[in-house]
């Protein structure tokens, strides 16, 4: 692997598919792509919390080395939103109307993250 390191939060049965197709790209805050933490830390602490809504049941880390990752600007962002949870992640633009448009899977490892427990949601 080469280029810029990052972890996506994702469950261990879609980490699975991942690893095997490649990524797929969603709508998130600023776009349509994949979204990344910089920080293993803060993404074992985001998998522990289950996610941006607290509905991960088995969330895992997938560590992705990619050329491809940009950081996400503040001018980016709606101006209500606080601009720090974003410092320490990294997003890939992809094309919403290409859908055989993946991310390969050969930048992809599967790293292991402790499913949280009951009651440690946001």
């Amino acid at each position: 692997m080469s280029g810029k390191r990052a972890f996506h939060v994702t469950e261990r049965e879609t980490a699975a598919l991942i690893l095997e197709q490649g990524f797929l790209g969603g709508w998130g805050d600023i776009g349509f792509g994949v979204y990344l933490w910089t920080d293993e830390a803060v993404a074992r602490a985001y998998a522990d919390r289950g996610g941006w809504d607290g509905c991960l049941e088995d969330p895992v880390l997938l560590l992705v080395e990619d050329e491809t990752l940009r950081p996400i600007s503040p001018w980016e962002l709606h101006p209500d939103w606080d601009p720090k949870p974003y410092m320490s992640m990294l997003w890939r633009a992809m094309d919403e109307d290409d859908p055989d448009a993946t991310w390969r899977p050969d930048r992809l490892q599967l790293l292991d993250a402790p499913s949280p427990e009951p009651g440690n949601g946001p």
